[in-house]
């Protein structure tokens, strides 16, 4: 009789469904995505700065030679042991991250010269600056002039924020310089806090726009939903040029944030979309009040151009666009300088300015726009996979935080 075989027996282990592993290779996804993120930070902070020593001679035409004291800068030229000027560094938060500005001043109190260290700004809004020689207008002004917006310098337009930067930057160094140089100390400059149209907006929309999509009347909520998208488009957008950007967010990472009181909008935007979308999943600001995606929708309304998402492709795009995004978000950590993330039309569109390779951009935008709905929104936008990382990270902790429930209840 021949030999039985013995039986094997083996543990078969469960085979995950698709949709869970393709999850799992998300969550590893996020995981390396956040290490280098921060990785990106660290780079860039330990590289950043500026020597500023050999720039005081530009700003005090006459120093042959400088001695720091503390923060002070002090010029002496070879003819004299009496200094010949002085010099600080002021900053204060631009648009997308601090400007600071070297301000050189004679022992009279005018200022001799005025000098950028360090700017962050997207290079559209400063290349306005620099066109229009927006710091020539320091230039004989003295310590004790007002140095303000409006009444002794003149504003640049379309680039606001940048200049009025640079103008406190300005006053913060001659501050300085005045106390503890020239023993003429300045009144402490006041910062009221500042709401016009942009930030009551900005919350009539949020609070429009979550309303309107719990209303089960869909014909209202269409309206509503167009009501919110023009409003957007035409007061963020085309008056005021405030839409939301990864400039925004890049800032945000860096530890770039401005006085809440002079740019109250700034926080209402970014805290209102994390708020919401930690909260309840949502991204309201695309789908109720993006002004470049309503504009893309008006558009698409007047073609009647449908959604073009392919299917054979549409893992492709996805990953581009996520790609864009972290490529995006890690170049502007790595330099320092949200303001370069930006490749978003925004600015073109609505200020009407750009190179001609973003006039192209844009134009191959309206014309795709023309043809299929929110193209830039479906397959370009860097902002749509940061919702997406949040959503995806706030789905995970609540999982984490009921299979902790469930472990706690069973013990």
């Amino acid at each position: 009789m021949a030999d039985t075989p013995e039986s094997i027996q083996l543990e078969l282990q469960p085979v995950q469904p698709p949709r869970r592993r393709k999850q799992n290779r998300q969550r590893i996804v996020m995981v390396a995505t956040v290490i280098l993120v921060v990785a990106a930070w660290i780079y860039g902070y330990i590289s950043s700065g500026t020597d500023v020593a050999p720039l005081v001679p530009e700003v005090i035409p006459d120093a042959t030679r400088v001695e720091v004291s503390g923060s002070l800068f002090i010029g002496y030229s070879d003819e004299s042991d009496e200094p010949v000027g002085y010099a600080a560094v002021g900053e204060a938060p631009g648009y997308a991250g601090p400007i600071e500005m070297l301000v050189g001043i004679y022992p009279d109190g005018e200022i001799s010269g005025v000098s950028i260290v360090a700017q962050r700004e997207s290079p559209g809004f400063f290349r306005l600056i620099e066109n229009q020689e927006f710091v020539l207008q320091f230039f004989g002004k003295a310590v004790s002039d007002p140095l303000q917006l409006g009444q002794d310098i003149d504003a640049v337009s379309g680039a606001t924020t940048s200049a009025e930067a640079i103008a406190r930057s300005v006053r913060l160094a001659a501050r300085q310089v005045s106390a503890q140089a020239l023993n003429q100390p300045l009144p402490a400059e006041t910062r009221p806090i500042q709401i016009g149209i942009p930030e009551i907006t900005i919350v009539l929309l949020y609070g429009v726009g979550y309303v309107g999509h719990r209303l089960r009347n869909r014909q209202w909520q269409k309206r509503i939903r167009w009501l919110t998208l023009l409003t957007g488009m035409v007061v963020l957008g085309f008056i005021y040029t405030l839409p939301f950007t990864i400039t925004m967010v890049v800032s945000l990472l860096s530890g770039f944030w401005p006085d809440w009181q002079s740019n109250l909008y700034w926080y209402l935007m970014i805290g209102g979309i994390i708020f919401v979308t930690t909260v309840d999943a949502k991204n309201p600001y695309c789908s109720w009040f993006c002004p470049f995606g309503a504009f893309q929708e008006s558009l698409a309304k007047i073609s009647g151009a449908k959604v073009y998402r392919p299917r054979d492709l549409n893992e492709f795009f996805t990953w581009l666009q996520r790609g864009l995004a972290f490529v995006a978000v890690l170049i502007g950590l790595l330099l320092r300088r949200p303001g370069v993330a930006s490749y978003e039309p925004f600015a073109t569109l609505f200020d009407l300015r750009g190179t001609g390779i973003e006039w192209i951009f844009l134009g191959i935008i309206v014309i795709a726009s023309l043809l299929m709905y929110r193209p830039f929104c479906n397959f370009l936008c860097p902002l749509d996979p940061i919702y997406e990382f949040i959503a995806a990270a706030r789905k995970w902790v609540r999982e984490v935080w009921r299979r902790w429930q469930k472990q706690s209840a069973k013990a």
